[in-house]
């Protein structure tokens, strides 16, 4: 499961579904981002909110094993993976999560999805952290190729986490 404004975290979680097999989900917000959707949602991300989903599927029942995985926005999950977790019934499922950001690592956003996956009844079985789009428009972004070339190389990640729970 994963949302994507701009693409990095798209590409990342299609090399890991490539890699693994499995099943992706892409959670789209129903906001606009222009003409100060961009400041609403960034607004939202600060106050821990959610936002309204397009035709949203909370289902993971079929699923042994959840990976979330979220663009980091000023140190938060995106308010669509924030409103995810909020109804999807999580109890008792396995869940590793990435987060997509600027910099390599984003512990605050690790630390805020963990605490919201466990009062929701998840067990957190790992995290990662990966490299998207910078949000400089100076800075050299990473090709589509090597964002999936990335997911690939979480895969062994996510399958070590996954079988150590086991």
């Amino acid at each position: 499961m994963f949302y994507s404004r701009e693409g990095s975290t798209a590409q990342i979680a299609q090399g890991l579904a490539q890699a693994t097999g499995g099943t992706l989900r892409q959670l789209v917000d129903s906001h606009r981002m222009e003409n100060g959707g961009m400041f609403r949602a960034l607004l939202t991300t600060l106050l821990g909110l959610g936002t309204t989903l397009v035709d949203p599927d909370y289902t993971v029942e079929p699923f042994e094993a959840v990976v979330v995985m979220t663009p980091v926005w000023i140190g938060n999950p995106a308010p669509a993976v924030t409103t995810f977790i909020s109804n999807a019934i999580l109890k008792g499922k396995r869940v590793f999560i990435v987060a997509v950001g600027g910099t390599a690592t984003n512990p605050r956003t690790i630390a805020k999805l963990e605490k919201r996956l466990r009062a929701r009844g998840a067990s957190v079985v790992g995290h990662s952290e990966a490299l998207g789009y910078i949000p400089d428009p100076k800075a050299v972004r990473p090709s589509d190729e090597e964002l999936a070339a990335e997911g690939v190389q979480l895969a062994e990640t996510v399958r070590q986490a996954f079988e150590s729970q086991l």
